[in-house]
């Protein structure tokens, strides 16, 4: 399982970046990074989003289209 700063990171995209697009602190973003389970889900959705990465795994565990098909 892939964290949320593993994928950011592994994109080269900095924690200023994503907390823009979010509109939210670099502080309050890297407190996400830390906490996941605190992160409200558009955030979370639109995170990935920007990223380009998938919420399943990132969040869940798991391809979400996996467990959809089922």
């Amino acid at each position: 399982m892939q964290t949320l700063k593993e994928a950011r990171e592994s994109r080269g995209i900095k924690q200023l970046a994503v907390a823009n697009y979010l509109k939210v602190s670099r502080q309050t973003y890297a407190k996400y990074e830390e906490n996941p389970r605190n992160m409200p889900i558009h955030r979370a959705e639109a995170a990935c989003e920007f990223i380009g990465c998938d919420i399943g795994q990132i969040f869940f565990g798991s391809d979400v289209s996996e467990t959809e098909q089922g």
